[in-house]
């Protein structure tokens, strides 16, 4: 749930203030970092990444008792993040890149809805932006948007993930996408991933992001002879074209990208938790080559910071299901990279030596892969970690007819 008000009040009010001297005469400076996210529409995306990002200063260093920050050149930093809503709106997420400009912010991370339009404003102004969440193609381009990174898999990597998963099944496959950002990012990615292989696809069809009733598509989609269903939306659009298949018999198969782990997804089928088994979405492995420890590590990390994040359903034995931090975990290692930036070159002052910092410096991540962008590469999760997992009885495990996914672990969601 979303911080109140107050809570978000008092932070603007810390933030107006841009520097001082410590008790002991040392120079104080505070940096901020804006994280705009949809926390009036995707509150559980949104406060997760906002958490990520809390945590990640955190964690690069502390000033004080649970005050996030670090001393380099003779002066102490202190990191602040303000929330900022962007509803998925690009119009509001311009309004709020300006808002970063006006606070004089050191970086925004950002969900990356109306990056397109923001990029430029932020590269004006030498600020870094992070995306956490969206993984479409054009968002980042180290060329031509020298100042946009990303921690998420890549909507191109998830789409030939799904189509290298379906295609050898002999599967007649319907590409279902909604009229958000995301969803015709989605589409473009799905249309390569597919080009060569029409003949796996049945039908391309659109969901309208703002009505319940899916029906109409779904026949559509089923009267074409779709065995199986690849529906590329948002969350509550994932749940309605589940409810829309199932409530009509329909069993048909049915695969998401990462926005099918989204925890409403499971709230609005509540009542039917029979309609989410199977469900099987595509996103970035949570755990290392090496192993599970690290990501375990982290999760402790954030539940104890914040709680277990109740995803609001039970198993069919009645146990409290749990959602892992997994959107925690991109913004929390972008944060980590970008303090390692500064401190490389001394300090915040030379923006444009921050920005060119960024492509020089490694971190390890919060499940154990190091995490480095470059000159030539600013996307921070190879295509080929994506992985698959399937839903039974409201909690996911790794699929085993995948070979990345047969290796990895089942993350612990009954906490």
């Amino acid at each position: 749930m979303r911080r109140p008000w107050f809570l978000a009040l008092c932070v603007l009010t810390v933030l107006a203030g841009c520097g001082g001297d410590l008790g002991g005469g040392g120079k104080v400076a505070r940096l901020t970092i804006v994280v705009s996210a949809p926390f009036s529409r995707s509150p559980y995306v949104a406060e997760t990444i906002a958490r990520g990002v809390e945590l990640g200063a955190l964690d690069s260093g502390q000033v004080a008792a649970g005050k996030a920050g670090f001393n380099v050149g003779g002066t102490t930093y202190e990191l602040r993040v303000l929330q900022l809503d962007s509803g998925l709106s690009p119009r509001q997420a311009l309004r709020n890149v300006r808002r970063a400009v006006a606070e004089k912010a050191i970086a925004i991370v950002d969900e990356g809805t109306g990056v397109d339009a923001t990029w430029s404003i932020a590269r004006r102004a030498g600020i870094p932006i992070g995306i956490v969440y969206q993984g479409g193609t054009g968002l980042v381009d180290p060329e031509r948007r020298p100042n946009v990174f990303r921690i998420a898999p890549t909507d191109h990597g998830v789409a030939f993930r799904l189509a290298e998963y379906l295609i050898p099944k002999g599967l007649k496959i319907a590409l279902l996408y909604d009229d958000t950002g995301y969803g015709q990012q989605g589409a473009r990615a799905l249309d390569e991933a597919f080009s060569r292989n029409r003949e796996a696809v049945a039908t391309r069809l659109l969901l309208p992001s703002g009505q319940s009733d899916l029906a109409p598509q779904i026949l559509r989609a089923r009267r074409a002879g779709a065995t199986a269903l690849i529906v590329w939306a948002r969350g509550p659009t994932i749940a309605n074209a589940l409810a829309a298949a199932r409530s009509r018999n329909w069993s048909v198969p049915v695969y998401t990208p990462p926005a099918g782990a989204d925890p409403v997804v499971r709230q609005q089928l509540a009542d039917h938790p029979e309609w989410v088994d199977g469900l099987t979405f595509a996103g970035g492995r949570l755990t290392a080559e090496v192993g599970g420890t690290a990501f375990e590590v982290f999760a402790t990390r954030y539940r104890d910071a914040y709680g277990p994040d109740r995803v609001g359903v039970e198993t069919r034995a009645g146990v409290a299901v749990t959602q892992p931090p997994e959107y925690a975990m991109y913004p929390y290692d972008f944060v980590r990279l970008l303090v390692a930036a500064i401190r490389s070159v001394e300090g915040p002052q030379d923006r444009d030596a921050v920005l060119s910092a960024m492509n020089e410096v490694t971190v390890a991540g919060a499940n154990g892969d190091e995490r480095a962008f470059n000159r030539r590469n600013h996307d921070g999760v190879v295509d080929d970690d994506v992985y698959f997992a399937r839903f039974r009885d409201m909690v996911f495990r790794p699929v085993k007819d995948d070979p990345l996914s047969a290796t990895l672990p089942a993350i612990d969601q009954l906490q």
